[in-house]
């Protein structure tokens, strides 16, 4: 999540390319809300099933394991290539690195970089021209007051492993399955989220170019700091947009149906992630963010040990829910 002054509440933080294949095709039905229902689907609950709180877990912990991180430092590429490679590894052999430049001034010293989202895709079968949007950034960052500096060390296990982990097992469990979904399915993981959204900034460019069609985009934003055993008190906050009242109330009525977690609706710190460049763009978006104050935001101490995979496995199963739904 973006790094931004807060006081008593934690601040929170070419497939974009794709060209139009069939824009004369009628999209009438892709554009149907679908209304809520009371009772879960067969097909929905059987593929989330597979959703596993130990791969998530795996995830994170291999992503902190790469010491850091952060959008300025060195291995900032071979960051991107490992999350590429488990895309691949999962059977998106469209798997690839979206770079852009970059050009800042960071405490005081001006930097040149070039930054590298991750796309993957599961192509659509019906409206491939349309789009699905998951993703989280791939980025961390430290406090200023922290003794080392995040150029060398910034773990960023919740902030933001864990965005990155739910979206790399929906897209695993989306694969595996066999599913074919209406849209194509894009997961992403976006650079330099924490030094001003920049990941984001460039994809929703692309796709303003390349007049794709975008049904709505999900953002997982530190989802798996909950220190609560008890899954009868796991809450997640579903910051909604002007735009997405709508779907924010559907995403409610699906958490309940298909996860063990309790929702609240606070928008207090809606433009500090990637969704909300989405949001500017006028896409639906959703922004999943724990309820669960972390006491380790930014630190050296967000760490995969403090995370709760078990919480983050409910968070996957509400965003595979709702491509589910929005695609059978």
């Amino acid at each position: 999540m973006r790094l931004v002054d807060f006081q008593n509440r934690l601040t929170i933080k070419g497939f974009i390319a794709l060209a139009i294949l069939s824009v004369a095709v009628s999209c009438s039905k892709e554009d149907e809300i679908i209304s809520q229902v009371n009772k879960p689907d067969s097909v929905i609950t059987q593929l989330i099933g597979n959703i596993k709180a130990d791969s998530i877990a795996a995830t994170i912990s291999m992503l902190e394991g790469m010491t850091t991180r952060f959008a300025l430092a060195n291995n900032r590429r071979d960051v991107a290539m490992a999350i590429a490679n488990k895309f691949k590894s999962y059977g998106y052999t469209n798997a690839r690195l979206d770079s852009f430049p970059l050009n800042l001034t960071y405490k005081g010293t001006y930097y040149e970089t070039w930054q590298y989202n991750v796309v993957a895709a599961l192509p659509g079968n019906e409206y491939p021209d349309s789009l699905t949007i998951m993703g989280g950034h791939h980025d961390c960052i430290l406090r200023s007051t922290e003794t080392q500096s995040p150029f060398n060390i910034a773990p960023g296990a919740d902030d933001n492993a864990s965005g990155v982990a739910v979206t790399l097992e929906v897209a695993r469990v989306l694969k595996q399955s066999g599913f074919k979904p209406k849209t194509t399915i894009v997961f992403a993981t976006f650079a330099a989220e924490e030094l001003g959204l920049y990941g984001s900034a460039h994809m929703t460019n692309r796709l303003s170019d390349t007049l794709s069609r975008v049904k709505f985009m999900l953002n997982n934003d530190m989802v798996s700091f909950c220190p609560v055993t008890d899954s009868t008190s796991w809450y997640l906050n579903i910051i909604d947009y002007p735009n997405s009242t709508d779907f924010r109330k559907r995403a409610q009525n699906s958490c309940s149906l298909y996860t063990l977690l309790k929702t609240v609706n606070d928008n207090t710190y809606r433009q500090y992630s990637d969704s909300y460049n989405f949001y500017l763009r006028g896409y639906r978006s959703l922004f999943f963010i724990s309820q669960h104050d972390d006491p380790n935001y930014h630190k050296l101490t967000d760490l995969a040990s403090n995370q709760n995979e078990r919480f983050a496995r409910e968070v996957a199963k509400l965003n595979c829910a709702l491509i589910i739904e929005a695609n059978k």
